[in-house]
């Protein structure tokens, strides 16, 4: 009843859930749907179609005279070929290493059927809309798509003003490719992501770093950077900020917005992880001078590639310009498939799964991180574990991968000299299911409460 949409595809969504959290496992039998039917008081029809909808994802098999059984081949939030491996008699093992490097969190629960609407697309296409060239900053129906995603999370923006890119990184080159020339410098928080870091390393332009509090970027430091008068634009990531998941705000992001238009200073604002606070709106919202960007990688799927790009009024044409001189076009056909997600409610189920996954990850790593100093929010998808000063980043890191855990030092994303200290990034999607994830966690825990071993050289 708390679940939106059709009845039958929530009733899927369900046993998805409960296959990731691993309340439910292969062989498992589910009622009979004359059963179910009647202990959730809804139609026999209802439960008939979400058992075919689970069959279609490939969760559940039926068999007849037997009944309905979760599938073997089912796999937990997030699985994949990450160190795993086969036993004797077949079955598969968990993977011997957990990895926390890279933020991401495959929708394995809907991967048959993602995969099915892939093909579909294929092989009922026209080849002209999917395989030709088309408008450098994407179709009507793919802007109009980007328009609808903004409007999502309270960004009010006209479909002829968004752009089509290949993902939220190339929306970041294209602005800043536009926006800067090599020497300049963009003003970033102390910590940043680390993807701005290489970017500014390839294009030539230099970073500074501004300190941050419990929210974010701090409104003085950015106002006396201003008066400086040496920043050509600001690139910051005002939601669930990127490693430190500090949240702005609604004050903040005003504050943060009159400083920068009064000084005419462009904002590039990163909302990769907007979609997990749907509810508060983008820092862009508050400035007619803001470049908006986002993408389908960390919200839908990593291999989709594609992102969208909002940027002021009477800009759309230097930028088409820009990703004409990089890519020439996003992949129409990746294009078409995330404008499909978006117009037919996949993708608002994939992100809503995504929200309830990854706060139940968090809750378990603020569980068994709570002795130590770990910075995070309740809806991240990564945090930072500060580390005692008994410990270096580089020790830390390189005991916990001999312990079969890794990790990111926290210098992958400093952009301030004063903003060093110990400590290692956590992301909490990349690791198959929560079993991993609590292994890894206790392992990361126990290691930084002890202290560091001396362990031989390699010479």
């Amino acid at each position: 009843s708390e679940r939106r949409g059709p009845l039958y595809l929530a009733l899927a969504d369900a046993i998805a859930e409960d296959v990731s959290a691993e309340e439910l496992s292969a062989g498992d039998r589910l009622p009979t749907q004359r059963e179910l039917a009647s202990a959730l008081d809804i139609a026999l029809t209802t439960v008939t179609r979400g058992y075919a909808e689970a069959e279609r994802r490939g969760l559940i098999r039926g068999e007849v005279g037997r009944g309905t059984y979760v599938r073997g081949g089912a796999r937990p939030a997030g699985a994949r070929g990450n160190g795993s491996s086969v036993g004797h008699g077949g079955a598969p093992q968990e993977p011997s290493i957990a990895d926390f490097r890279i933020n991401s969190l495959l929708p394995s629960p809907y991967g048959s059927e993602l995969l099915a609407s892939a093909a579909r697309m294929a092989s009922t296409g026209e080849v002209g809309t999917l395989l030709d060239y088309q408008p450098i900053g994407g179709t009507k129906g793919q802007r109009a798509a980007g328009a609808s995603w903004m409007e999502r999370v309270g960004l009010d923006v006209s479909a002829d003003r968004v752009l089509v890119t290949g993902g939220a990184q190339h929306a970041m080159a294209v602005t800043f490719a536009t926006l800067t020339d090599p020497g300049d410098t963009v003003l970033t928080e102390e910590f940043t992501y680390f993807g701005m870091r290489s970017l500014a390393s390839l294009i030539h332009i230099k970073l500074n770093g501004l300190p941050m509090d419990e929210e974010g970027l701090r409104p003085d430091a950015l106002a006396r950077a201003c008066a400086a008068g040496k920043a050509k634009a600001l690139y910051t990531m005002p939601t669930l900020q990127n490693p430190t998941a500090t949240t702005m705000s609604e004050e903040r992001r005003k504050e943060i917005a009159a400083i920068a238009d009064e000084h005419g200073l462009p904002i590039v604002e990163d909302d990769s992880y907007g979609f997990l606070l749907p509810n508060l709106k983008p820092l862009s919202a508050y400035s007619s001078n803001a470049y908006y960007l986002c993408g389908t990688s960390k919200s839908l799927a990593a291999g989709l590639r594609i992102g969208f790009l909002a940027p002021p009024d009477g800009t759309t044409s230097r930028l088409e310009g820009a990703i004409c001189s990089t890519i020439w076009m996003a992949s129409p056909f990746m294009a078409n498939l995330a404008a499909e997600w978006i117009f037919d409610g996949t993708a608002d189920r994939v992100m809503e799964w995504k929200r309830k996954e990854l706060a139940a990850r968090q809750e378990t790593a603020q569980s068994i991180l709570r002795e130590h100093d770990y910075q995070s929010h309740p809806a991240s998808p990564h945090g930072v574990l500060w580390l005692p000063e008994s410990w270096t980043t580089a020790d830390f890191v390189t005991q916990a991968a001999m312990r079969a855990v890794r990790v990111s030092p926290v210098e992958e994303f400093v952009t301030s000299q004063t903003a060093h200290r110990n400590a290692v990034r956590i992301c909490l999607g990349p690791v198959p299911n929560r079993t991993v994830l609590e292994r890894g966690l206790t392992t990361l825990s126990q290691l930084a409460a002890e202290p560091p071993r001396a362990f031989e050289a390699v010479v």
